[in-house]
């Protein structure tokens, strides 16, 4: 006869080693979504990033003619050429910076530890590449000095670039003010980051269903094609709730949407008041 103690210690094995598999394919399809998605972003800031690369080489071309004209007179400017070279300088610097942002991010090479809240928003700004004010969107900081966070950097970039995306997206054509916030909880070890845009706002039968994969309010093209996958807000959820924090939204229709990121602070409870 069978022994009832082990056939039953056997089938309990038997079910934790399937729901072991199970979850390391969750997990693995989780990671691919995630891959998925990131590249998804790098391909929405491509187009904005070569026009801005345009925009940078023009100056750049033009100073650079400035000072070899004024190189090849008689009486050469030094004065005109120190402040040409320093402007194609300044051009080059930005593109070399965007660059190196950009093949950070895209290559996803980051781990966990301290990530300056500062550093998190310049980098993110860096990669968007373009200046909100060419959008006729006001662009505001408002940082809390020495913010830390604890996870991976590239991961919350990737939160970040996708809250301002739909932000700017949201803007433009109709202008706007685009507005970072980021501060430490007062009750708690938290930082909150919001990302704040006065654009049309969603509406409120919508807001419940913001998060979930594949839901999106942008609508479709011309051609009938989906603007957005749906997928940028879920993997944005993802991500912060692996972070331990969550994220939350607040949108009034005319007015604006409000995104609210709060993640656990590394524990330096920042003493300096927020900007006002």
């Amino acid at each position: 006869m069978n022994d009832p103690a082990a056939s039953s210690a056997s089938f309990e094995q038997t079910l934790n080693e399937g729901l072991d598999s199970i979850q390391q394919q969750v997990e693995a399809l989780r990671s691919q979504l995630m891959e998925s998605q990131r590249l998804a972003t790098i391909g929405t800031i491509a187009a904005v990033i070569a026009h801005e690369f345009n925009n940078l080489l023009t100056p750049i071309i033009s100073y650079s003619q400035y000072a070899l004209q004024s190189a090849q007179t008689q009486t050469p400017d030094m004065e005109l050429i120190c402040k040409a070279l320093a402007r194609s300088f300044q051009s080059a610097d930005k593109a070399a910076r965007i660059c190196q942002s950009m093949l950070a991010f895209a290559r996803g090479e980051s781990s966990s530890g301290p990530v300056s809240v500062q550093k998190l928003i310049d980098e993110t700004l860096l990669v968007m590449a373009r200046d909100p004010r060419k959008d006729n969107i006001a662009l505001r900081v408002q940082v809390q000095p020495d913010l830390t966070v604890v996870g991976d950097a590239i991961q919350l970039e990737q939160v970040l670039l996708n809250l301002l995306i739909n932000a700017r997206q949201a803007m433009l054509g109709r202008g706007g003010s685009l507005t970072i916030k980021a501060a430490a909880a007062e009750d708690q070890p938290l930082v909150r980051i919001q990302v704040i845009d006065t654009g049309p706002g969603i509406p409120e039968k919508f807001i419940d269903r913001i998060f979930e994969p594949f839901f999106t309010t942008k609508g479709t093209s011309r051609k009938g094609e989906a603007k957005g996958t749906g997928l940028g807000l879920a993997i944005c959820k993802d991500i912060v709730e692996h972070h331990g924090g969550r994220i939350e939204v607040e949108s009034t229709v005319g007015k604006g949407t409000t995104f609210t990121i709060c993640l656990p602070s590394n524990g330096l409870h920042p003493t300096t008041a927020p900007p006002a």
